[in-house]
């Protein structure tokens, strides 16, 4: 589906899932090269800058979460930007692409603030657009953080276990999708730093600056994911072992009982005591004083 938007000095040109028309409309229109239009069909999973004599090719890719499965994934973004063209190609919906590209097809405000200068600066407050949004994606990384370890220490650890798998899946794919595009975004200044005059030099190094924040924010994120996942792990395990204890003492007490139980249990022909006047309370009270004793020894190598 192709949508095209036309500012006062640039035509903003949006294909979602291209097709061979849309392809041969740009091939037409623009003259681009088959070996760009080439690589809109199939996606080509890979982020890269290239520069040709009248236009930039890039390709980027935008972080989109699963809620049904728990993670992150990648939407790829393939972008060609002239002096007052650009075409942005994708599979799938992304939000803030089509938030700005309402903005511009619907308000003549909006349309002559982010259309107005060249295709280059569209560009820019395109991928700004994204970066916002990407660092709303990585609050809610840190609200599930905060939300894991209140959890941890209301002793939940075994249902954090499932939690926790999640978000480090999610904060590895967040990092395999976001890491790459410091190259992406460094090669897109020193290619565009020629190609529009130096004009957009500043705009490219405030998106770096924040594609370091967010690579910063996710290195915090992938060390308190693993604080987490041992704390996690050494309450569990500590629960684990306290239950363990429990169940061995209480066996070793059981154990003098079933032992003397067992004793005058056997079918011999004379046992001590069995036949005495109260020989059942005698039996019992010893039953008592060795359970009561082991109980003793216990606490004295305070073990309980």
């Amino acid at each position: 589906m192709r949508n095209i938007v036309k500012g006062p000095k640039v035509t903003w040109i949006d294909i979602q899932d291209p097709t061979e028309e849309d392809i041969e409309h740009l091939k037409e229109t623009y003259g681009f090269h088959p070996v760009v239009l080439g690589e809109l069909i199939p996606p080509a999973w890979r982020t890269k800058v290239e520069r040709f004599p009248t236009y930039l090719f890039s390709v980027y890719y935008y972080p989109v979460y699963n809620k049904e499965h728990k993670h992150t994934r990648a939407v790829e973004l393939d972008v060609i930007v002239g002096k007052d063209v650009l075409v942005t190609s994708h599979y799938k919906s992304i939000v803030p692409l089509k938030r700005l590209f309402d903005k511009c097809n619907l308000y003549d405000d909006k349309q002559k603030e982010y259309m107005n200068q060249t295709a280059g600066h569209l560009l820019f407050y395109l991928l700004n657009e994204m970066r916002q949004e990407t660092m709303i994606k990585l609050d809610r990384i840190n609200k599930k953080l905060h939300q894991i370890e209140d959890e941890i220490f209301k002793g939940h650890e075994q249902e954090m276990l499932k939690e926790i798998s999640f978000v480090k899946t999610d904060i590895i794919n967040f990092w395999g999708i976001v890491n790459p595009q410091g190259e992406i975004l460094e090669s897109l200044r020193k290619e565009g730093k020629d190609f529009f005059d130096g004009e957009l030099a500043p705009y490219i190094s405030h998106l770096i600056g924040d594609w370091n924040q967010t690579r910063n924010t996710l290195e915090v994120y992938k060390e308190t994911i693993q604080a987490l996942d041992e704390t996690n792990n050494a309450l569990l395990t500590d629960k684990t072992n306290q239950i363990v204890k429990i169940l061995t003492i209480f066996a070793v007490i059981v154990f003098p009982l079933n032992l003397i139980a067992g004793i005058f249990g056997m079918n011999t022909s004379f046992l001590p005591l069995v036949g005495l006047p109260g020989d059942f309370w005698i039996i019992t009270t010893i039953m008592t004083l060795g359970v009561i004793a082991m109980i003793g020894y216990f606490k004295f190598r305070k073990w309980i």
